[in-house]
């Protein structure tokens, strides 16, 4: 008897030891931990909701939160330096999510905190690019889908509908052009930013049947309908659709031209809809003139839209996972996502907590938020269900910058199918290294 007495001791004390060397918290009291937050810095109205919110779930549960702010451009810098020292000084990171692949082996996996089912509530597109190797490394508690905007007073004007595919739109916008002082769009082809510059051109290649890489990673953004898809959209350009200024417009600059009056329509992420048709940095002829639609397609081709993330992950070198696990499920639940999102849309909140993010599908076709938004969780939730997603690759980072500066240089220019090959060498090489 006291030999099995001792060997169940001896166990237990094996299994609190090894609880403790991979940095969870081994039972211990939750309400003695503080969960410190990483989020990139920029006054983000979802971010500041989550700070203010925070306090309720202190009081629920004890345990404490610190956010502290992190500049964009140095996000990734940070990200990789503190796993590399296994000592983070923040146990929860925000991140975009084209860098995810190339920081997973700091980051925990979250399969062995949920389930399946705790990833169903979102739209696959999304947990996609949380996804490397089979296993899920962060919560989408953050995304935008890409829809296209439109000025409803001018196209009412001109006796217009919204296009539905990308021949209807040069039709309307050459109706634009020739009617008012206005572009018709104004897209943005300059290079950097992350690749701010492919979200358009990717959804004219996915949506005339290319792909970037094939199912062995080899680039194939350079076939015939590859080429005809990268024509059609420098052809925004070439043919006077869209403004001189585009070539050089990062997305900010070519927002700002839409919310200035000076174009008729904008391609981009749903999140700047209540920025369009509320902010006082929009000109008054905008405001409140502001309607959305799924993004455009070929002609008899299928619905296709690019899909953005900066979803919410767990440092794998953490002390805290089991508190820091805890506010995120907290964090991640339908009604406090909604609550935050009606709050905002009634104007209960300060300007700076203001937040149309919903990423859960019950949330997305709820009556009650669709009727406050005129709609707009109904368009997003389609454009999710629609989405393609870039690779969740290594070295995407790399293959986006070698894209990104080819469609410059084709807005600039440059011949399109010697480009395209160009850069489908230059990533061909890169994956061969």
């Amino acid at each position: 008897m006291k030999k099995s007495i001792l060997a169940i001791m001896l166990i237990g004390f094996i299994a609190v030891l090894a609880a403790c060397n991979n940095g969870s918290d081994g039972g211990a009291d939750l309400e003695d931990q503080t969960v410190t937050v990483a989020v990139t810095e920029g006054n983000i109205g979802q971010f500041n909701a989550w700070e203010a919110r925070s306090e309720q779930f202190t009081e629920e549960t004890g345990i404490e939160v610190e956010f502290i702010g992190i500049p964009y451009d140095n996000l990734l810098d940070r990200i990789t330096a503190e796993g590399i020292s296994g000592d983070a000084s923040f146990d929860v990171v925000t991140h975009l999510d084209v860098m995810g692949p190339s920081i997973s082996q700091f980051l925990e996996p979250l399969n062995n905190y949920a389930d399946d089912d705790f990833f169903d509530r979102f739209p696959e597109s999304i947990v996609e690019l949380s996804t490397y190797d089979d296993k899920i490394y962060s919560l989408p508690l953050r995304a935008n889908a890409q829809v296209l905007f439109y000025r409803e007073d001018v196209f009412e004007d001109l006796g217009l509908e919204p296009p539905t595919t990308w021949e209807e739109l040069e039709e309307v916008g050459e109706t634009i052009t020739a009617e008012t002082d206005k572009s018709a769009i104004t897209p943005y082809y300059q290079a950097g930013n992350n690749g701010q510059n492919l979200a358009i051109w990717a959804t004219y290649l996915w949506g005339n049947g290319a792909e970037i890489l094939d199912e062995n990673n080899n680039p194939v953004f350079n076939t015939s309908e590859g080429v005809e898809a990268t024509e059609k959209y420098i052809g925004l350009l070439t043919e006077g659709l869209a403004p001189e200024g585009a070539v050089s417009f990062a997305e900010q600059e070519s927002r700002t031209h839409f919310k200035q009056g000076r174009s008729a329509m904008w391609i981009g992420w749903w999140w700047v809809y209540s920025d369009f048709n509320a902010s006082d940095s929009s000109a008054e002829e905008v405001q409140g003139n502001v309607g959305f639609t799924t993004v455009p397609t070929w002609e008899g081709g299928e619905q296709v839209a690019s899909v953005s993330t900066f979803p919410l992950a767990m440092m794998e070198s953490s002390k805290n996972k089991e508190a820091a696990w805890e506010f995120m499920e907290w964090l991640s639940n339908p009604e406090s996502e909604k609550s935050i999102v009606m709050d905002s849309l009634n104007e209960e909140v300060p300007a700076d907590q203001f937040s149309t993010d919903i990423v859960q599908l019950e949330n997305l076709r709820d009556e009650e938020l669709n009727e406050l938004g005129d709609g707009l969780f109904n368009i997003g939730g389609d454009s999710f269900e629609n989405a393609r997603t870039f690779p969740t690759i290594p070295q995407w980072p790399q293959i986006s910058d070698i894209l990104s500066r080819a469609i410059s240089n084709m807005a600039t220019g440059e011949d399109v199918q010697s480009e395209l090959d160009a850069a489908a060498a230059e990533v061909e090489q890169l994956l061969q290294e």
